[in-house]
């Protein structure tokens, strides 16, 4: 079986992290390729100032960059965002976890390919986190499984929060398990606290 990259060897391409105050992180797969340029055009658009990364998997996408629609990659060549690559396809996994894999020190602010986004939300998220940095700052949260999760289309995850417990052990999780459900059993396990 073929090894997953590192956060050291992630292969990269477009836009490089320039020292902004957040990075914004989705993911898409092969159904939704050909639209996601248009929440990456919104998420450009209604909140500059972050860097917008979007993560995909090689084993879905073998032949990588040459596989992404045009409409993308004018995105990628104008290095208006960073597309990170992974191995394996983790699905939504991989939304949050390995761009926080890859940048420990910065706070990851989710985004999902199927919104367009008509506000500044990500800033929203910031200016909370700088007053309660201590919390997961998400925009809608949910009551199951006798737990609060973070739901809705967006949350802040403060730097490695999860430190490396969640950024590899969900390298094993069931596919069948939700990625919302995952983050949830982190945050309660690390007793870490929500605000939204």
């Amino acid at each position: 079986m073929r090894e997953e990259y590192t956060a050291e060897t992630y292969p990269s391409f477009g836009k490089k992290y320039n020292g902004e105050k957040a990075i914004i992180s989705l993911t898409s797969w092969r159904a939704r390729i050909n639209t996601v340029a248009k929440t990456i055009y919104s998420l450009i658009k209604q909140c500059p100032g972050f860097h917008v990364v979007l993560v995909l998997s090689e084993e879905e996408f073998p032949k990588m960059m040459d596989e992404l629609p045009e409409n993308l990659m004018l995105f990628v060549e104008n290095e208006l965002i960073e597309v990170l690559w992974v191995y394996k396809n983790y699905k939504s996994f991989k939304k949050v976890l390995v761009t926080m894999d890859k940048y420990r020190t910065i706070p990851i602010i989710s985004a999902d390919d199927d919104c367009i986004y008509t506000c500044n939300y990500a800033q929203m998220l910031y200016d909370a986190w700088e007053k309660h940095n201590d919390c997961v700052i998400t925009i809608g949260t949910h009551i199951g499984w006798g737990f609060q999760w973070c739901r809705g289309p967006a949350t802040l995850y403060y730097p490695n929060c999860f430190g490396k417990l969640g950024l590899y052990n969900f390298r094993n999780v069931n596919s069948f398990i939700n990625d919302d459900a995952y983050l949830a059993a982190l945050i309660k396990k690390f007793g870490i606290k929500i605000f939204g």
